[in-house]
Formats: structure tokens, C-alpha cells, sequence
């Protein structure tokens, strides 16, 4: 598979920027190919007609003056008169009749016209005897003054688009540079350094990127610290039933036990490897909760019943301990789309908690109800309960534990990170509040 062929964000910009300021100088230029062709005839004409309205305060017969003629012949004009009857003279003779008409009407004329072969620029007025005049220019002046205003025109626009070009590349290196710092920052998270300075920016959507990178950088710190803490919490609760199962080992194979002490020492040991086995069960569960290949086998499954054999199988270990275990279900049959399994698996774990760090006297409810989405399952207690602090972390794998290994008496801290993963891959959500007994309240919402 091939990789797609990439390029910078600045080159992106600076290319987007290019061909925009491209695209408007092109633009420009189509717009005014138009108002300069007109432009160039109103800049020939309108000398012209200004002239030709100065002569149309003369007679005709002063127009037949050799003065004028040559005054007219050195500006390059050439000049024509209409008799009051109507014949055209000159360059007038180009003049079509409808045109010798309107001049015999009194109304002027602006047209263009061939004489003698050349394309002219033709201005005629009405004069006060009744004829008319009538000068003309040749037309190349205007392709002239149009090819003038043509290259200044487009020198401007090349200037222009230069100039463009070049802020262009400026404004697209300033934008680029602090996402490339950004994108370096990452680089180095991602090969392992925290506390990496990520770049400011005075460019909003860099901003909102750097700050959710700081935030990432200290979000990923807290996480490693937690995994560095669960590691040594592990590696702590594998070295006590180890270290006993060696002691005796040894003993055993030195002769220090007795054949009396054997039974005694070999409970001991199955104890131990119980305790280990479990433990090393629950960071298994952990593991394949994470894995695609975990199994759920979904149903519609029985709340009501459901809770009574799990009261069933608690209340004696309440009893116990001098808890009350209270259970609650509703009269009315109650369905939950769930694994009754896993779902048995997670109440195991809170009620397990919730006895744990109960004394004698103390409250535990189990208790079941519907909800508009689905069922709602409430594991509380009278116990110490969690403080806002401990129930941002409460699922994470050994944080309470840690916490409230030396005061509170606990397992080895995965019960709660295991629940919660279960619920989860359930389609469900679990969250810690407290109880209105004065403990903890694990609330779990499962669809219907």
C-alpha cells in the first residue's frame, strides 16, 4: 500500500493564498478589459467633441478659412462642414444620410466612420447659419492610448499580484511555524518526555490545539503516575503470599517443619496460592475487558430475580458480619436487555466492597426500579463513604486502595476498575455518589 504523498500546512496556505491573489488579478484584469476600451474612446473623443463644439459657434463660411483648416491640419484633425442645404464637404462626405439629416436638424453626432480608407472618429455640429461641422480623428489614436493604459494597467496588476505572492509566503510561514512547533511538542510526548512547553499562539485554532496538548501532557503524567503506583501496589500484594509460600518451602525442604505441622502449613500454602490465584484472575479480567474478543451473552433477563438470588447468596455473609442487608425489588416484573453473568459478577463486586468497609450495625441496600430509559440498580451503604475526591478515581485499578490501604480494610483495589469496564461493555453506566445512609452509593443505569 502505497502512502498518500503529503505536504505542509504553510505550503497549503501559501499555495491558497497564491492562487487567490492569481485568480483576483485575472478577475481584475477581465473586468477592466471593458472599462478600459471605453476609457481609451472617451479620452480621444472628448477633446474631439470639445473642439467640435467651439466650431460650432462659427458660421460655415468662416469654417472655409484657411485658418482654421491649418489649425485643424497641425492638431492632426481633419475637417468637414455641411452646407445649410444639405451637402457635405470634406470629411463630412464619410457621414451617412441619416446622419447629414440629424446635423441639418440641429442635433449633434458621435459616430465612427471610413474616409478615404482610414477608420475615423467622427464628432458633428449643428452651426448657427445652418450647416454644420464636422471633425474626425483617426481611430488608431484609440488603439494607441488603449495599448498605453493596457501596459500600465497590467504592470499595476503584476506589482500587485508580486506583492500578493510575497505576503502570501509571509502570512503562511507565521501561521505554519507555531503549528510545527505544536506538532514537534507532540513528537516528544509521543517519544516519552512529559512536561514538554508547548508553543502560544496568537491565532485562536493553534491556541485551542496547544492548550489541548498542555492538557494531554498533564492528563498522560497523571495516568503514568497511576500505572507507576498500580505496578508497585501490585508488585506489593504478589511479594507478601509469595514470600510466605517461599518461607515455607524452604522450611519444608530443610527439615525445619514437622510432620505434625504439615497439614497446618500446607492450608496455609493453598491459601496462599488462592489469594495469589484470584489476584492474578482480576488483573486478567482487567486485561480481556479491554480485548475485542470478551464475550457478553445478552438477554432479556429477569431483574426481579435476579436480585433475589443475589440477596439470597449475600444475606448470610451480612448476617455475619452484623450488617443489615437490605434488599429491594419491585412487586411488579422488571426486564433489563443485559448478561445476567456479568452482570451478577459486577453486584458481587460492589456488595463484597460495601461489607468490606462496613462495621457491625451498618446499613447495605440492594435495590432495583425502572427508569424512563431503561432499569436503574443501586448498591449503598452506611459505611465511611467517598469524598469527591475518591469518586473522580474511584475506578481507577488500585487508587483507592493505595488511599485506604493502612484505615480501611479492602482487597487488593481491581474490583471496582473491573465493574465499571463490565458495565461499560454492558451498554450500561455505573457512578459513585453518596448514599443517602451516609456511605457510598454505586448507581448503575442499564438499558431496557
Amino acid at each position: 500500500m502505497t502512502t498518500p504523498k503529503t505536504r505542509s500546512l504553510t505550503w497549503r496556505l501559501g499555495a491558497a493564498m497564491a492562487l487567490t491573489a492569481v485568480l483576483g488579478a485575472v478577475l481584475a484584469g477581465l473586468l477592466a478589459a471593458p472599462l478600459l476600451a471605453s476609457t481609451t474612446r472617451d479620452a480621444v473623443r472628448d477633446p474631439l467633441a470639445r473642439q467640435a463644439d467651439l466650431l460650432g459657434r462659427l458660421s460655415t463660411r468662416t469654417l472655409d478659412s484657411q485658418r482654421v483648416d491649418a489649425l485643424a491640419s497641425r492638431n492632426g484633425l481633419l475637417l468637414g462642414v455641411v452646407d445649410p442645404d444639405g451637402t457635405p464637404h470634406g470629411v463630412a462626405s464619410a457621414l451617412a444620410a441619416p446622419q447629414v439629416a440629424a446635423l441639418d436638424a440641429g442635433e449633434p453626432v458621435s459616430t465612427r466612420a471610413t474616409y478615404l480608407g482610414t477608420d475615423v472618429l467622427i464628432e458633428g455640429r449643428p452651426t448657427r447659419d445652418g450647416g454644420a461641422v464636422v471633425l474626425a480623428d483617426g481611430a488608431g489614436q484609440v488603439d494607441s492610448v488603449r495599448a498605453k493604459l493596457v501596459r500600465r494597467v497590467v504592470l499595476a496588476l503584476l506589482t500587485g499580484l508580486a506583492v500578493a505572492l510575497v505576503a502570501a509566503s509571509v502570512a503562511a510561514g507565521r501561521v505554519g511555524r507555531p503549528l510545527r512547533e505544536v506538532a514537534a511538542a507532540a513528537r516528544r510526548m509521543a517519544a516519552g518526555e512529559r512536561g514538554v512547553p508547548v508553543p502560544a499562539s496568537a491565532t485562536t485554532e493553534v491556541a485551542d490545539v496547544s492548550a489541548a496538548l498542555a492538557g494531554l501532557d498533564r492528563a498522560l503524567a497523571t495516568s503514568e503516575a497511576r500505572q507507576r503506583s498500580f505496578l508497585l501496589s501490585v508488585s506489593h500484594e504478589l511479594r507478601t503470599p509469595l514470600t510466605t509460600v517461599r518461607g515455607y518451602a524452604e522450611g519444608l525442604a530443610e527439615g525445619v517443619v514437622g510432620p505434625e505441622e504439615a497439614a497446618s502449613v500446607g492450608r496455609t500454602l493453598a491459601a496462599e496460592a488462592d489469594r495469589m490465584e484470584r489476584y492474578v484472575a482480576d488483573l486478567l479480567a482487567l486485561a480481556r475487558l479491554e480485548a475485542d474478543d470478551f464475550s457478553l451473552d445478552l438477554g432479556d433477563v429477569d431483574m426481579t430475580r435476579l436480585l433475589r438470588d443475589t440477596a439470597d447468596t449475600w444475606r448470610d455473609r451480612a448476617a455475619r458480619d452484623g450488617i443489615a442487608f437490605e434488599p429491594s425489588a419491585p412487586a411488579t416484573p422488571l426486564t433489563a436487555r443485559t448478561d445476567a453473568a456479568r452482570l451478577r459478577q459486577v453486584l458481587d463486586i460492589l456488595l463484597d466492597n460495601a461489607c468490606r468497609v462496613c462495621a457491625a450495625g451498618d446499613r447495605v441496600v440492594l435495590q432495583a426500579a425502572p427508569t424512563g430509559a431503561g432499569v436503574r440498580v443501586e448498591v449503598r451503604d452506611s459505611g465511611p463513604g467517598l469524598t469527591a475526591d475518591d469518586a473522580a478515581v474511584a475506578f481507577e485499578p488500585g487508587v483507592l486502595h493505595e488511599r485506604y490501604a493502612a484505615t480501611r480494610p479492602g482487597g487488593h483495589g481491581l474490583g471496582l476498575a473491573i465493574a465499571h469496564r463490565l458495565v461499560s461493555r454492558l451498554g450500561g453506566r455505573i457512578t459513585v455518589a453518596t448514599a443517602p445512609e451516609g456511605g457510598a452509593a454505586f448507581v448503575i443505569d442499564l438499558p431496557g
